[in-house]
Parts: C-alpha cells; structure tokens; sequence
C-alpha cells in the first residue's frame, strides 16, 4: 500500500518528467512572428470570407495554448512534425487537440475535443459556463454515438444513438 507522501513524491516526480520532455508556448495569433493571418473563403457560404491563422516554424513536440486577440483560449493541443495512426504517417499538425468557441458576447460556447486528428466529443454551453450537454463521436465514422444532458452542471438524462450505416 502506497502512503500519502510517497504518492505525491510519484506525482510530483512524474509531473517534472514531463515538464522536461514538453516544452509549452503559449501564443496570441495577432503576433505576426508567430502566425501568418489570411483571408479565405469559406467552404459553406461562398460569399462570406474568414480569417485563418497558419503557424510559422511550428516546433516539434511543444504543447502549444493559443489565444485570439480577445484573449481568449481558442486552441490547445501538442504539435507534431509527423504523427502515425493504424500505420499510416501523416505530416505535421495538431491531432490530439481541444477547439474552443465563444458566442458573439465571448462566453464559451463549445469544446470539441480531437483525438488521433479525428473528432471525439463536443461540450456544449450556455450561460455562465454552464455545461448544457456533451455530444460523442465515433472516431471511424464521425457520427454521433451517445448525447449526455445537464442541468445545473448536473447529469441528468443520456441518450444512445444507434446508426444504421450501409456501406455500398
């Protein structure tokens, strides 16, 4: 049995294990040395344009925590030069990594969470930071596969949602 002083020796020890081994950069994408701003189209209103923000001499295996110019937590997640999933390489980007999105009056309004560069699961919510429910994902088919709904921070209701997905 573990006692309480050798466990937070292993916690704290395990934690500047990887304090050493993940650098972490937190970054504002207004700063021009480190992201390159444009405008682009978006894909589903043509007519409407967006900015988009590209990294500039990303660095390998850094933990990146990335605000906008309202100072608001937009994206976490690790960058890799080259990741491998089910043995295929793919090249470099963020692939476990959190999105966050606000409403137009900058309170938070959904987490979605990527794994392996795939969609896992999306928070939702609404007023103060009030969790409202969490939809997941099937990584594979990236339809939903199971919604769980809050109240007052409070799980009260989850809902399975059975597929019928025909190939062919």
């Amino acid at each position: 049995m573990i006692n309480r002083i050798t466990l937070i020796t292993l916690i704290c020890s395990f934690n500047m294990l990887l304090s050493q081994e993940i650098d972490t950069l937190r970054v504002y994408q207004n700063d021009t040395l480190v992201f390159k701003k444009a405008l682009v189209l978006n894909h589903r209103d043509k007519s409407e344009h967006i900015i988009s923000y590209d990294l500039i001499n990303p660095i390998d295996k850094t933990y990146y925590v990335i605000y906008n110019d309202k100072k608001q937590l937009v994206k976490e997640g690790m960058y890799t030069s080259n990741y491998t999933y089910e043995s295929i390489q793919y090249g470099g980007g963020f692939y476990n990594v959190k999105y966050y999105y606000y409403n137009n009056q900058g309170k938070l309004r959904a987490i979605a969470y990527l794994e392996d560069g795939r969609h896992l699961k999306t928070e939702h919510y609404k007023g103060q930071n009030e969790l409202q429910k969490i939809r997941y994902i099937d990584k594979k088919t990236e339809l939903p596969v199971k919604m769980e709904f809050y109240k007052n921070n409070k799980l009260k209701r989850i809902k399975v949602l059975t597929n019928y997905y025909v190939n062919g």
